[in-house]
């Protein structure tokens, strides 16, 4: 009798602590993510003021909401900005624990001035799109060919579609490069994005003085038990190997959160279809506002050159 209570003891321990590593990785109670604050570091910048009038610009500019269902059964959400009808269609998907309005703020919010189509997602686990497990662009990026699905049968497969992820979204854009898009599909533009959630969970614990080794099998294994996710399924730069759609990523050189090498790994693993562009002194997803005439004139001569 003793040792099942301890046997029961140890088990009921183990379950507590991947539970907790659950909560702490994976675990998205969306409650305590503000849809227009700006984060108290963006709003020490020079240009804090800036991001934060332009978020509340995008968050009160009018759009149609549209829901889908995901592959596993979620409703998702996204805000439609309607633009010319010769212009592309812009879908973009923005960062971990992050939200569309904050992330897009600086390029979304252009390219709607601009009169692109502009369909700007909530990531499943975030804001009004159901679920509450982040999955680091592992599940996401089916989410991404769900959206590209629903964009040909709202829109029609004439229409050119040009995929943006910032952060998380960045890596999730990359990691559907792999799977099979349609060919109205005509590129990717992927801005701070990690290579995969191993890299990047690794890359945090150091940064809190964790050990990564120690802690990355019983993250796994918390991933695996608690969100039915299999964290280490893919990697950016495996899938991007594969992908037949020209891709452009851009990264801030100052940007502690997503290491650069992160973005220049994924780039060499196939160089023929990925031009990557960095921005001196720019910090994690800043670097359109580091400098806003270069990031434009990048996204928009690769829009430009591709949207054939």
């Amino acid at each position: 009798m003793v040792a099942f209570l301890i046997v029961t003891a140890v088990i009921l321990l183990i379950l507590a602590g991947l539970y907790a590593s659950y909560y702490k990785v994976f675990y998205s109670p969306k409650k305590d993510m503000s849809e227009t604050k700006n984060p108290p570091a963006i709003e020490r910048l020079a240009y804090g003021k800036r991001v934060s009038e332009r978020i509340n610009e995008v968050n009160t500019t009018p759009c149609k909401f549209y829901t889908i269902r995901s592959y596993d059964g979620l409703k998702l959400s996204a805000r439609y900005f309607e633009g010319d009808d010769d212009k592309p269609l812009c879908i973009c998907f923005h960062g971990y624990r992050g939200s569309a309005v904050r992330d897009f703020a600086g390029i979304g919010l252009h390219l709607i001035h601009e009169g692109y189509n502009v369909l700007i997602v909530d990531e499943r686990a975030h804001w009004r799109s159901q679920g509450h497990t982040i999955c680091f662009g592992i599940k996401e990026r089916f989410d991404v060919i769900s959206w590209v699905k629903f964009a040909n049968k709202r829109f029609g497969k004439d229409k050119s579609i040009f995929l943006f992820g910032i952060s998380m979204g960045g890596g999730t854009v990359l990691m559907a490069s792999g799977q099979r898009l349609p060919r109205n599909v005509k590129g990717i533009v992927a801005d701070c994005p990690f290579n995969s959630p191993k890299d990047i969970i690794k890359h945090v614990c150091r940064k809190i003085k964790l050990n990564p080794d120690l802690l990355w099998p019983i993250i796994w294994l918390a991933g695996l038990v608690y969100g039915r996710l299999r964290v280490n399924a893919t990697t950016a730069a495996d899938e991007v190997k594969r992908s037949k759609i020209p891709i452009v990523i851009l990264h801030g050189e100052a940007d502690d959160f997503v290491p650069m090498s992160m973005s220049k790994e994924v780039q060499k693993a196939n160089p023929s279809m990925i031009e990557m562009h960095t921005f001196p002194h720019a910090d994690h997803g800043m670097s359109y506002f580091e400098d806003e005439e270069r990031y434009i004139g990048i996204v928009e001569g690769f829009i430009e050159k591709n949207n054939n």
